[in-house]
């Protein structure tokens, strides 16, 4: 009777051990691998939000003032101006000898506030003649002077540097996309500073959390290991695939993934590509601040400083007779206006001025807007 109803047949076999409930020797541990991962939330951001004072940032400064040092000297070079090299190849030597990291743009300021050199010496090669020991030759050197302004070389310094910061933003931000593209002029020293800015930050939010000790000690021994690789000379691809070859590791009660990590630093290298785009085109603000601060010292020199303050004290101080005297005339009244009152004679007004004390200068002038007595 059976034979006619279709049954739906059973699961196989294989199957059903895949579906049942777990064998009875199969028991959780209490304190097992942790396998969410809370620090993701911290660390998947579009921006870094990198601080100007961070050490990239400032490398990345530095760099590009030293790039526009050597690329204004070869076009002295090519102008042939080779006084103006000659002097700004010593000055830029002089200044980065003892700058403070991303002290780059304190040499725009340094030249703004330099004074012309009306007869800066340029020694040429002269051509030998005679016998180098022969003492009845003319010894003198060869040369010939020329005028050095600063402010015109800080302002083309300036010009070449709003250039080049443009031209490496769009650079970095071609590399935050992450998209295949051809091979950039800058793109080691950019890549570099991006991966390790990625890195350092990928370190500090796992730093705080203590069930990543574990993966922060891998993360960071990794990091001294390749850190060649992760610098403004280095090759931050290198370091990915070999971060990404590693197997999986157990580091305390987290479970190492390195192909994930990965991932994350690439990430964050992008964003940190977008970030040191963002702080590099604030250039032209810098460049505002040198502006400003050659024409505050401008203004400082123009005006004689002591004889200012002194004018301002002596204009105060009247200011405060003039307002106490009013206040007298109001509670004593008007002054008497004539011979019987005491007061002046008939047709001449009373002197009612108060007595002055000396002035800064030594003189005891009258309030600005007195005449004088009769």
């Amino acid at each position: 009777a059976n034979q006619g109803v279709h049954q739906p047949a059973g699961p196989p076999e294989m199957l059903s051990l895949l579906v049942a409930a777990p064998p009875s020797w199969y028991s959780p541990a209490r304190n097992s691998l942790s396998t969410h991962r809370p620090w993701r939330a911290a660390v998947e951001m579009r921006h870094l939000l990198l601080r100007p004072d961070d050490p990239e940032v400032l490398t990345l400064r530095d760099a590009l003032m030293a790039k526009s040092v050597e690329a204004q000297l070869e076009r002295f070079q090519y102008m042939n101006e080779r006084g103006q090299g000659m002097w700004l190849s010593q000055a830029w030597e002089a200044h980065a000898k003892d700058a403070p990291p991303g002290g780059g743009a304190a040499f725009l300021d340094a030249l703004t506030r330099t004074e012309s050199i009306e007869a800066y010496f340029v020694p040429t090669i002269a051509r030998r003649q005679g016998s180098p020991n022969n003492p009845y030759l003319n010894r003198a050197a060869s040369g010939y002077h020329t005028t050095i302004d600063p402010r015109d070389l800080a302002r083309r310094l300036m010009a070449c540097r709003s250039q080049l910061a443009g031209e490496w933003c769009e650079q970095l931000r071609i590399l935050a996309t992450g998209e295949p593209h051809e091979r950039l002029a800058e793109e080691a020293l950019l890549l570099g500073l991006s991966a390790r800015a990625a890195m350092r930050s990928l370190l500090r939010g796992l730093k705080p959390l203590p069930s990543r000790r574990g993966m922060h000690a891998f993360l960071e021994a990794f990091a001294k290991e390749h850190s060649r690789d992760l610098s403004p000379a280095g090759e931050p691809e290198a370091a990915f695939a070999a971060l990404e070859a590693l197997p999986l590791a157990i580091a305390g009660e987290a479970l190492i993934d390195p192909p994930l990590l990965c991932a994350e630093l690439r990430n964050k290298t992008h964003a940190a590509g977008a970030d040191l785009a963002g702080l590099l085109g604030g250039t032209e603000e810098e460049h505002t601040r040198v502006h400003a601060s050659y024409l505050e010292t401008c203004l400082r020199e123009t005006i004689d400083a002591p004889s200012w303050d002194r004018e301002l004290k002596k204009r105060d101080q009247q200011r405060q007779l003039e307002a106490s005297w009013r206040v007298l005339l109001r509670r004593t009244g008007p002054p008497p206006t004539g011979p019987a009152e005491g007061g002046a004679a008939p047709g001449c007004h009373a002197d009612m001025r108060p007595i002055l004390p000396p002035s800064p200068d030594g003189d005891a002038g009258p309030p600005p807007g007195s005449s004088p007595a009769p």
